[in-house]
């Protein structure tokens, strides 16, 4: 899923079960800053205020951060093989492909919603929808991810060992709502986006419900979530071939939608990026390092996780004393919390799957 799930509909949906706006704006903004938080950067190096964060997402799969935690822990959670959703025409299964509400994708968001961090509630929010978008996917370099058909794999013919990651081949189909689009290694290849987004919607409010209403499962979270989803449905509007990503009219419809009473009554912002971390630190003005960092990370076109040399971009707080008190940091610390603990949930969960805690 792209922004408009991750950030807008996530606002939508928090609101709906109950996050006053604010809560709710922090759960959205979370979710969405998984996938922005693809720079390593080092803030007051030197000082007493020292601190690095860890990167929750990568934007160069031929040289991947996502290696171990990330992709599985926040992009392609392991699911269920057998599920329906995922048999393919070949018969192969894969104990690392990602599949809807799988029960690892609830234990992790359990987890998120048990530390009652909200942060952290939308950070775990962000991987739990995305075993739909990406269901059928492997976080990892992979056979099962090559697309048997279409022009990216034609373009690529020769290069395709390269690009096996997640749903590299596919390009953005999977994410884009309200697309009707085909994986032809799927028994049943016609996908659409709209059928696959509402059901993460329904069961992402019944989660939240948990939370905010102690169940996720009574006459009124239904009546919600009968709500949402037709709210939902006229907001995407109708599925076709056609569909782009950040479509325009639709982000007016989710902004509209959250003055309504049901939907908190505030006005929902544009998302903007790195809008956290300008508010908690500027940049450290250094030496060649630094400088050469930073133009790798605006002209790669992978951006700043490409550097080979293990540098991280150099910055001062804007307020030293205060800096605990930043979005930015409660946000890296729910990260680094929330790989840590979901590292073991898969650890003991899968232990097929080789891994240690």
């Amino acid at each position: 899923m792209d922004i408009e799930f991750h950030y807008y509909m996530t606002y939508l949906i928090a609101a709906r079960a109950g996050f006053s706006p604010s809560e709710a704006l922090i759960v959205a903004q979370s979710a969405q800053e998984i996938d922005d938080n693809h720079i390593p950067v080092s803030v007051g190096a030197g000082t007493n205020a020292a601190y690095e964060n860890v990167i929750s997402q990568t934007m160069n799969i031929l040289h991947p951060h996502h290696n171990e935690k990330i992709y599985p822990i926040f992009h392609f959670i392991p699911g269920d093989p057998g599920a329906p959703s995922a048999v393919r025409k070949d018969g192969i299964r894969n104990r690392w492909v990602t599949t809807p509400n799988s029960p690892l994708a609830n234990q992790m968001l359990d987890t998120a919603l048990n530390s009652k961090d909200l942060y952290r509630i939308g950070a775990s929010a962000h991987a739990f929808a995305d075993t739909w978008a990406h269901q059928n996917f492997i976080g990892r370099d992979d056979a099962g991810n090559e697309m048997p058909t279409g022009p990216l794999s034609e373009r690529i013919e020769g290069k395709v060992a390269l690009l096996r990651i997640g749903h590299a081949l596919a390009g953005h189909a999977p994410d884009i709502p309200g697309l009707i689009w085909k994986d032809d290694r799927l028994a049943q290849p016609v996908v659409d986006n709209t059928a696959r987004f509402l059901d993460a919607a329904e069961h992402l409010l019944r989660k939240f419900c948990i939370f905010t209403r102690g169940t996720g499962h009574s006459d009124e979270t239904d009546r919600l979530v009968a709500s949402l989803l037709a709210d939902l449905g006229e907001d995407i509007g109708p599925s076709s071939a056609a569909s782009m990503r950040c479509d325009s009219a639709r982000i007016r419809r989710y902004q509209q939608r959250a003055l309504s009473r049901d939907y908190g009554g505030a006005a929902m912002p544009n998302y903007q990026p790195a809008q956290w971390a300008d508010a908690a630190f500027v940049e450290k003005h250094g030496g060649l390092g630094e400088r050469l960092a930073k133009f790798v990370a605006q002209h790669s076109g992978l951006a700043g996780d490409i550097l080979e040399f293990g540098a991280r971009m150099q910055y001062s707080w804007q307020d030293p004393d205060k800096f605990r008190e930043t979005h930015w940091y409660r946000f890296q610390e729910a990260v680094k919390s929330h790989l840590d603990e979901c590292w073991g949930v898969l650890a003991r969960q899968i232990p097929e799957l080789g891994i240690s805690a």
